[in-house]
């Protein structure tokens, strides 16, 4: 039996929202970044949709990496799960385990602490220093302003609707105290198109503004610990800008999280 396309759906997320984030990991996390920046190798990563094989693979050069669609021509690891929704399960924290074929082992334990490392975005992840909190944030912001722009491309039809009428808008994230978090991302939106990005887009005003006080409120926010009207109550995030605009890309990124955690 086929995957579904909500497995399908949230394969590509991963695949085009979740893995490129690896790079916030490997400049970021001081282990993993000593571990990786030596490395010169492709890893190929996929699973069976029926007998059609769905895949991406990362492309490490000394600290680098380059997630590319598709399967690889000689990958020096593969790891590949029987079902989509096997692949979905693991990468969502729960068990489940590819076949494996690689020519060094040591790259294997590499690349697995790597992939264990996104875990830190699941909801019962809870560091306790202020760089793993950071950390965190981070790689939760800048995952979800590209699923928010994947949701699009992929053509989902609520998201769609959403962005076709909306001229040039930026919906931009940022993390204070910002000279220290370096936490910010965007949205943008134009006409139907999307594009994420990372930093605070310089061109134009934001259409909507979520500032987040303190990393710590932004950690309770992105976990659901509290709603985000709350959040606003509590001193946790304020949005500047259009309000009926931010509760609607809200609730996509609450749609986006479900998903993929």
């Amino acid at each position: 039996m086929g995957a579904t396309k909500e497995d399908l759906l949230a394969a590509n997320l991963f695949f085009k929202a979740v893995f490129p984030v690896m790079q916030v990991l490997l400049d970021d996390d001081p282990k993993i970044h000593k571990s990786f920046e030596d490395v010169a190798a492709t890893v190929q990563i996929g699973a069976f949709n029926d007998s059609e094989l769905m895949a991406c693979h990362l492309i490490f050069d000394h600290g680098k990496i380059q997630v590319v669609q598709g399967p690889a021509e000689n990958p020096d690891l593969k790891l590949t799960f029987k079902t989509i929704d096997k692949m979905n399960t693991m990468f969502r924290g729960g068990m489940a385990l590819p076949g494996m074929k690689f020519k060094s082992v040591g790259l294997l334990i590499k690349v697995l602490s790597l992939l264990m490392g996104l875990k830190l975005m699941m909801p019962n992840s809870k560091p306790k220093d202020l760089a793993g909190k950071t950390l965190k944030v981070k790689l939760s912001l800048y995952m979800i302003t590209r699923a928010l722009s994947v949701y699009n491309k992929e053509g989902n039809p609520d998201m769609v609707s959403w962005t076709t009428h909306q001229p040039d808008r930026i919906y931009q994230f940022i993390v204070e105290p910002y000279e220290e978090t370096k936490v910010a991302c965007y949205l943008r939106v134009k006409a139907g198109k999307t594009k994420s990005g990372h930093g605070i887009y310089e061109r134009r005003t934001p259409f909507v503004l979520f500032h987040f006080f303190s990393v710590d409120g932004a950690l309770k926010v992105l976990g659901k610990e509290v709603a985000f009207v709350e959040g606003v109550e509590k001193h946790c995030v304020e949005t500047v800008g259009s309000p009926e605009y931010a509760c609607q890309l809200n609730d996509f990124m609450a749609v986006l999280q479900a998903m993929l955690t």
